[in-house]
């Protein structure tokens, strides 16, 4: 094949191995920063796990459904810094910042105002209730700096520095444990010190933040850019997309659990434990997918048309021998992992019923992140939330068709053709990423 030329192949493959390796250790770091806050509060009180529990869930699906500021803006600077075009640059991250300032600043007068409302839908406890707000009121003000850290990293990964962005993230995370530690343990906060710290390390990592970006580009003017309302429409646009497509695919997510919960309290339980595992399989797979949306972008230009096909293809087999790889420590070692997560005997029985699902979830689905990583580059943000809307809805079908019938096997079964259609609808759409260019 005449784009898998030999030199370009290891050229690119050293490239994407080079991004690719520090974006995974950040983004399995995530993870470990609730494990530590739910260790935290589980040696003070019952009550305060369920809060942060609450709380938690919330600011992630704030949190989540924003991370579009990361990837939009990781797509759009990528582009414009493989044409080597800065003031276009300066444009984007001014528009983002912009648009981060309103919608952080609207985020926090919502939740201000229908708090209480957002808890009751959660638990009807007075004193989980109390706990939740005192934790969502002080955390939620972490919302400017959260979004304008996800534009600083979209910069910095959009310029081919990913080790940047591992120190970012590595510190954020490292910083907010030793600070919860401190406060929640130490000086006996409790959950309030949690939240403080949380907050407090988001901050701190926007002035590191600020400090790398200047260092890295001290050439670039942002603030002396003015609001263009045509880009700001344009990149509105385009995240607007990303927005709806990473609802749905939350929505999707909090349907897997609730109709779960459905099946009984110990069928909960166990999925809650695979689900888990799922997550850690997309955090490890998001970073080649990661790796895409940067090289993707930086090579999408007319005479660079061979390159670009050859990193997609190199960052797919990558992606598909990682997903095999992963596949088999989970057929060897699956079992045991439940074990360590959960050491009630029941769980584990009725986890094991449903572990193949897992087993082959990351060859179903690294499809799946690929694609994103490669139409994020791309900045086709209207295909990527349309291939979503379909897989959803073919979701919802299967579980209609399947569940009544199959109970648990069903669900696990539409949940991973959700998967799975995900990419391939993508893949089948990939030729226009050719006629674009």
């Amino acid at each position: 094949m005449k784009y898998l030329n030999k030199s370009i192949s290891i050229k690119n493959y050293i490239l994407i191995i080079n991004i690719a390796i520090p974006m995974i250790i950040a983004n399995l770091s995530t993870p470990l920063l609730g494990l530590v806050d739910t260790a935290i509060v589980g040696r003070i009180s019952i009550e305060q796990i369920g809060s942060i529990a609450i709380g938690s869930t919330i600011l992630s699906f704030v949190y989540f459904c924003f991370g579009f500021f990361r990837m939009g803006t990781t797509g759009l600077v990528a582009q414009a810094w493989g044409k080597k075009d800065l003031k276009e640059i300066e444009r984007i991250l001014f528009n983002n910042l912009i648009l981060a300032l309103f919608v952080s600043f609207l985020c926090i007068i919502i939740i201000i105002l229908l708090h209480e409302f957002i808890i009751l839908s959660f638990t009807n406890d007075e004193i989980i209730k109390n706990y939740s707000s005192n934790y969502l009121l002080i955390r939620i003000f972490e919302a400017p700096a959260k979004f304008i850290n996800f534009i600083i990293l979209g910069l910095l990964l959009g310029c081919n520095k990913p080790w940047q962005v591992f120190k970012l993230v590595i510190f954020v995370n490292l910083l907010n444990i030793i600070l919860d530690i401190i406060l929640g343990v130490f000086l006996k906060y409790e959950l309030s010190g949690i939240a403080f710290g949380t907050l407090i390390a988001e901050y701190c990592c926007l002035v590191l933040g600020i400090f790398i970006t200047y260092k890295e580009f001290e050439y670039l003017q942002i603030i002396k850019n003015k609001i263009e309302l045509k880009k700001l429409k344009n990149i509105f646009h385009s995240n607007l997309n990303l927005f709806v497509r990473t609802l749905l695919i939350l929505i999707s997510i909090m349907m897997f659990t609730a109709i779960g919960s459905r099946l009984g309290p110990l069928t909960l339980a166990a999925n809650a434990i695979l689900i888990s595992i799922q997550m850690f399989i997309s955090y490890g797979l998001d970073g080649f997918a990661q790796a895409a949306e940067v090289l993707v972008g930086n090579n999408y230009e007319k005479h660079k048309k061979n390159n670009l096909i050859n990193i997609i293809i190199i960052s797919g087999i990558i992606s598909f021998i990682t997903a095999l790889l992963i596949s088999i420590i989970l057929l060897l070692f699956g079992n045991h992992i439940v074990n360590i997560i959960s050491p009630i005997k029941e769980v584990i029985n009725e986890a094991d019923k449903f572990i193949i699902f897992i087993i082959f979830s990351p060859i179903i689905s690294f499809l799946s992140f690929h694609m994103d990583g490669v139409f994020i580059g791309a900045n086709l943000t209207k295909i990527m939330r349309n291939s979503v809307f379909m897989s959803f809805i073919i979701y919802l079908i299967l579980i209609l068709l399947l569940v009544p019938y199959y109970g648990n096997y069903g669900l696990w079964t539409s949940f991973m053709i959700f998967l799975f259609f995900r990419g391939i609808l993508l893949v089948i759409n990939l030729r226009k990423v050719f006629n674009i260019i």
